[in-house]
Formats: C-alpha cells, structure tokens, sequence
C-alpha cells in the first residue's frame, strides 16, 4: 500500500514551490522531507492528506485490501490541536475510537501511548492547562493511538526539549516498524537522521531515496 505522488505541481501566484514533482513512499518506511521554508514540504503533505489539491499530478493511495476506499490518514500538526475542555487522556482516546475501540479499550491504548509520550504527569489535565510541548507529543499519542497506516508529520519536534523529541522519534520509528507509511516535513537534523531516507525539496538531491524524482 505505497502512497505515490505522480508529477505534482504547485505555485502560489507567481512563485512556483513544486514543481513535477513525484515520489513513492512504502509501508513500513520514515521519509524524512528536507529543504528551507518556502519549498513545499507542508504543501505536500496536505495535498497527500486531501487538505490541498495540487495544480497538476495526483497522490495515490491504495488500501491494503486492493479497494479504492482511502485508508485512513493521521495529521500531525505545527499547531498541536487538542480539545483544551478534555483531559490528555480523553484526547489520546478519541484516536483509539476513531478505529472502533469501545471506551475502556480506548482508555487503555491512551493510557499505553501517553506513557510512551512521557505524558504520566499530565494524562488528568485539561488541554488548555498543557504546555505547547505537551499538547505537541499528546497529538502525537493520538495519532499513535488511531493506528493508521499513513502518518503525516508536520515539525512534530519543533517546540520540544532533546529528552520530548526523542520520545517522538521513537513512537514514530515504532509506528513505522509496525508498518506505518510515516513522512515528515523537519528542519530537525535528529529527526532526518532517524528517517530511512531523506527527501531534499530545494535540490530534490536524493541520495537515500532514489525513487524521488522532479
């Protein structure tokens, strides 16, 4: 179930941040999208998750049984939305619910991927009392909890300290060892390197990724 982007093109009026752009990312894999802002790396993860159409190409997806039902996609965003009335710990679950995990099943599963997240602490505490770190690695947790085969990750780091980040990382490797499709648009040098290939939007250089092509 590769996700494979096919000659996407993009501009924003006059300035163009795509540009044919194709490549294909397997299951079971990190791609690690790399470049300066202004080159395209969110855009491309919102025209992957639907978000955004491009000006030329297509994405395609295809579920594991061969359907063309889309599978089902996690956004992990800049901005870390979470419900700020609902504890953590009822923000993780509704990953796990999405799935069709009755209650206590979700509860469990949350209560599982906030400790991975190093969110103990906090799994009682409204959203709106979490710090911006905290609400990052708790939509996170969620995403991990929803168990969905493609993992879009938005500088899922950036606010984080070296410890936080490294919970990230992990939770994302073991997401993709489980055989998650999982792609991250970073400007963290730690977190491209954990990633089993790398896509260099500015130069679209791939060495480790020779399957990406402009």
């Amino acid at each position: 179930m590769p996700v494979v982007a096919t000659d996407i093109s993009v501009a924003f009026g006059e300035r163009r941040v795509l540009n044919g752009m194709s490549a294909t990312f397997e299951e079971g894999t990190i791609t690690a999208l790399r470049a300066p802002s202004g080159f395209g790396k969110s855009t491309l993860l919102a025209i992957i998750a639907g978000h955004q159409k491009p000006d030329a190409g297509t994405v395609t997806i295809t579920s594991a049984d061969g359907g063309d039902d889309t599978p089902g996609i996690s956004w992990i965003d800049q901005a870390s939305p979470v419900f700020p009335h609902r504890t953590a710990t009822d923000n993780v679950a509704m990953g796990a619910l999405s799935r069709g995990a009755t209650r206590e099943e979700s509860l469990t599963i949350a209560a599982h991927n906030l400790t991975r997240l190093g969110l103990d602490d906090v799994r009682d505490r409204a959203g709106k009392r979490l710090s911006g770190g905290e609400r990052q690695r708790v939509a996170v947790a969620r995403s991990m909890a929803a168990e969905t085969p493609v993992i879009l990750a938005d500088e899922p780091t950036a606010s984080l300290d070296a410890a936080s980040r490294g919970l990230v990382i992990d939770a994302l490797r073991a997401a993709a060892d489980a055989g998650a499709i999982v792609i991250i648009a970073t400007h963290d040098d730690t977190v491209a390197e954990s990633a089993d290939r790398i896509i260099r939007m500015d130069t679209l250089d791939t060495p480790s990724a020779p399957e990406a092509t402009a």
